[in-house]
């Protein structure tokens, strides 16, 4: 029921609100009912705000709110942290805040279901609550918007909370401690002091995950990805996702044989794909993707990767493909990743169907304590702005946590929503193996040393039980160092006689500047600007758009030798030919449905019902998918989670687009450990594409440059592509090439601005459907006599050409390098060679010196210039800033430009 706020209920209106007030004291029913519900509800919230005596208030009522007390804060007096020495009753779950005292006890009150009858003694009451909420296991779950999940959970873990697993769930639970636990011992024993930041302390979290990775198996998960950070990671990857232990022992050999691209990492950092084996024989594909350093900023990525898989093996309810995301608990807290990826959960075009996130809350960040990294009471605390329930587990309770383990992925299945699971742990050693704790942390690393491992406690609770036999452990631990051992020997073989593993093939991008020729014929490119151009009848086109649709279709259907097409119009063209052919597209971007600079229109909004209409994803039956997204305000995040797309899915034309081309420094985490680098590193190539608008129009420093000399630094052995192209043509063959050709690299495309409308910069239907994106680009008259040839990309070609038609001169050649890396030095000489008269050659840009393109153009000009040509530079001098804010001064800047390139 929605229930009215009265508009007068303002301060201003004090002393009429007094009155009414008044009123409502001798007699609620006299005044009108929002103002009986506002004073109800004030009267309710003075109620639960301040102690009660004994006796006040409804028994029923008091009892019903300390059972809530105990569902809302009951985590505080749960016993999961295995460093807590001195755990205090909270004052909001103590007798004296709900009315009793302690001679309530042995007084009877209705129990609300609680201790299986319908009444019962107030101490029975409390000791059921504690077992339930106050016991090993902190539930956060209420007031988190979702009363289906609040009564869901209640009924889950009320009115008595039993925890057993089966005798076999125990013997798997303890192989997986001993494993976690004797390969950490294996490593420190074998490779002492060699970094590989131990799980030790936090062992738990193997069997936890093999948990999660079973009860998904049953609830319908056919598949996981999973993206972590260092601590434990080796041991997930061998006890878990099964990678051989002789891979593991190579990678701490250290030996130079064993370094090729796509293992140019250290082994910390490494993925791998694997399988785990379900209690019922299944096999589940599960993959844990390499991480750099930047330890969160993998968790988009990998949500990027699920919802390309479930794109491509149809998981349309998104419970087939799962992801799990494991944070350390001083990354979980600092990291601002962290929000932006959380704000992806419930976006349409985003959700993965929700992430189970595990964090190795190790209550330490390097040598920060918690009281010196994060502002709140716990470490998972933004998770309650999203709405995700949080499970504070014991590492030292191994049965809690399966239990934990289990309700998380039935709440991802049944509400789609991410779910915390806070794995309340320590570090056996310190942030890495050899680094002394101590110095910083005496006292909590006194306790820590004093510490029984997990398994030790486990095998000492199942002995005391007779739940096993000593034999049967010795056994377990016997073959498993025995396995280790042998894995070590085969490894230091086959290192001796230098036999290692085959590295993996590595993409063939020899003919990276070869012509990539796709034709497409003149009907197909009418048959979609036709379709673009002409939504249903019923749809209602802003009465703006209807005459820029007619005008787009004519520049198509008219004279195909006529240069009518604009930049926006060449992008039209290529997504709709690539559709047809049978090749999907995503495009994401903050404003990429209609175009930053409202050029684009691709997805369409009916003018009256706010309707929306994407016409190219309805050229013909059966054609490829066509996403475009208006992204959440963010670079970092949505930067990877498109990566992680492109990574995932091969075949598909993936394509982030930055607002202003300068924020995709925002993402520059992304960029740097992945984009340029992950190939490199880990063998696993991206066709992700980057548009980034970029072009000095006095605009500003945040609205001009897309720093390219920042991707021309990164660039290196073929690793991206680098393009400033300076016509739709262009544009449109660029495109093809990069989701046709066989080839997947990382494309930086710079797009333009004012050049989106300048009547200069269209192209010709028949450039579109013959030839080919060209590196360069010849002057168009080629005035072969000409005694300089200015070298210049992008825009700057138009103002060069503008200002040359000015001067009426002949004697200035311009040539366009349009793809700067790889940059095609046999084409750019052989053209530059057929300028025999000229004397100087300048490289032209408009961006400060100490950026663009001419600090890495250099030494390569140098090269292709015809001897005896000097070579010089024109452009703006260094600058700490991008650009002008102001007009007027770029305009005296730029034409000063232009009169030192003329003279």
């Amino acid at each position: 029921m929605n229930i009215p706020f009265p508009d007068h209920a303002q301060l201003s209106n004090l002393s009429f609100m007094e009155d009414v007030y008044a009123k409502y004291l001798e007699n609620p029913n006299q005044i009108d009912p929002s103002w009986r519900y506002f004073f109800e509800g004030m009267d309710f919230t003075g109620y639960l705000a301040r102690p009660r005596t004994s006796g006040e208030g409804s028994d029923s009522l008091k009892i019903f709110q300390l059972i809530q007390s105990y569902r809302r804060f009951g985590h505080l007096a749960a016993h999961f942290n295995p460093l807590e020495t001195n755990l205090k009753e909270p004052f909001e779950l103590t007798l004296e805040r709900h009315g009793f005292s302690e001679k309530d006890l042995d007084q009877k009150f209705s129990s609300f279901g609680f201790c299986g009858k319908d009444e019962a003694l107030l101490r029975e009451i409390v000791d059921a609550l504690k077992n339930v909420y106050a016991n090993r296991i902190g539930f956060e779950y209420m007031d988190l918007g979702s009363i289906e999940m609040e009564q869901w959970m209640a009924e889950k873990i009320e009115p008595a909370l039993q925890i057993e697993i089966t005798s076999p769930e125990k013997k798997i639970l303890l192989e997986f401690l001993c494993k976690a636990e004797l390969l950490e011992t294996f490593f420190h024993t074998k490779y002492a002091g060699k970094t590989r930041f131990s799980l030790e302390g936090a062992e738990t979290m193997i069997p936890l995950l093999s948990q999660i990775i079973e009860w998904g198996s049953q609830a319908g998960v056919e598949e996981w990805m999973i993206g972590m950070a260092h601590r434990g990671r080796l041991n997930v990857l061998a006890n878990l996702l099964n990678k051989p232990y002789a891979a593991l022992f190579e990678e701490f050999e250290d030996d130079t044989i064993l370094s090729y691209p796509g293992n140019d990492d250290v082994k910390y950092h490494m993925g791998f794909e694997g399988q785990v084996t379900s209690q019922t024989g299944k096999k589940i594909p599960v993959a844990m993707a390499a991480n750099p350093s930047h330890l969160e900023s993998i968790d988009p990525v990998v949500l990027g990767q699920v919802r390309a898989l479930q794109v491509l093996k149809n998981d349309q309810e998104r419970k087939k493909i799962g992801a799990i995301l494991i944070h350390g608990d001083a990354s979980l807290a600092g990291q601002g990743v962290i929000y932006e990826t959380l704000q992806l959960m419930r976006l349409p075009a985003y959700s993965t169907g929700g992430t189970i996130h595990l964090v190795v809350n190790n209550q330490i960040g390097y040598t920060t304590t918690p009281e010196e990294g994060r502002s709140t009471r716990y470490c998972t605390d933004i998770a309650k702005s999203f709405g995700s329930p949080v499970f504070h587990v014991n590492a030292e309770d191994p049965e809690s946590c399966l239990f934990a383990a289990k309700l998380a992925v039935e709440i991802r299945q049944k509400f789609q929503c991410d779910v915390f699971i806070d794995l309340c742990c320590y570090r056996k050693y310190g942030h890495n193996e050899g680094d002394e704790p101590s110095y910083t942390q005496p006292l909590q690393y006194a306790l820590t040393r004093s510490k029984q491992s997990v398994r030790a406690m486990y095998v000492e609770e199942l002995l005391s039980k007779g739940e096993i036999e000593p034999a049967k452990i010795e056994e377990i631990e016997t073959q498993y160092k025995e396995m280790l051992a042998q894995a070590l020997l085969f490894v230091k073989q086959k290192i001796e006689e230098k036999e290692v593993r085959k590295p993996p093939v590595f993409q063939k991008d020899a003919k990276i500047l070869d012509p990539f020729i796709s034709p497409v014929d003149v009907k197909t490119l009418q048959l979609i600007a036709e379709t673009f151009c002409t939504p249903p009848q019923s749809f209602h086109v802003h009465p703006k758009l209807k005459k820029w649709l007619q005008d787009r279709l004519i520049a198509v259907q008219g004279d195909p030798e006529k240069a009518s097409i604009d930049w926006a119009t060449g992008e039209c063209l290529a997504f709709g030919s690539l559709l047809l052919e049978g090749f999907p597209i995503r495009l994401a971007g903050e404003d990429s449905q209609r175009g930053t600079f409202s050029q684009r229109h691709l997805v369409l909004t009916d003018a009256e019902n706010g309707a929306l209409y994407s016409p190219l994803s309805f050229l013909k039956k059966g054609q490829a998918r066509f996403d475009v997204i208006n992204t959440p305000l963010t670079e970092y995040a949505g930067m990877a989670f498109e990566y992680g797309y492109s990574w995932s899915s091969p075949k598909y034309l993936v394509l982030w687009e930055a607002q202003y081309g300068d924020f995709n420094n925002g993402a520059q985490i992304i960029i740097d450990q992945y984009l340029v680098s992950a190939e490199h590193k880990w063998n696993t190539p991206s066709s992700l594409t980057l548009l980034l608008p970029h072009a000095y129009e006095g605009a500003g420093p945040e609205h001009s440059s897309a720093r390219l000399e920042r991707f021309l630094q990164l660039a290196a052995d073929n690793n991206i592509q680098v393009v400033n192209a300076s016509t739709p043509a262009q544009y449109f063959h660029l495109l093809r090439r990069q989701a046709q050709r066989n080839l997947r690299k990382p494309l930086i495309l710079f797009t333009p601005k004012s050049l989106l409308r300048f009547s200069g910069n269209m192209s010709r239907l028949t450039e579109l459907t013959s030839g080919h994106f060209e590196e360069i680009l010849d002057d168009p008259i080629a005035p072969r006599h000409a005694k300089k040839v200015l070298i210049c990309s992008g825009k700057m070609y138009y103002d060069l050409l503008a200002e040359r038609e000015k001067r009426k001169t002949d004697q200035v050649a311009i040539l366009r390098i349009e793809q700067i890396y790889p940059l095609h030095e046999k084409k750019l000489q052989f053209l530059l060679a057929e300028y025999k008269e000229c004397k100087a050659c300048y490289w032209v840009q408009e961006e400060p010196e100490n950026a663009g393109a001419w600090s890495f153009l250099r030494p390569y000009l140098e090269k292709c210039i015809l001897k005896g040509v000097s070579l010089g530079y024109v452009g703006r001098p260094s600058n700490p800033t991008t650009s002008t804010g102001s007009h007027r001064k770029h305009k005296v800047e730029q034409q000063a430009l232009l009169d030192q390139a003329f003279t």
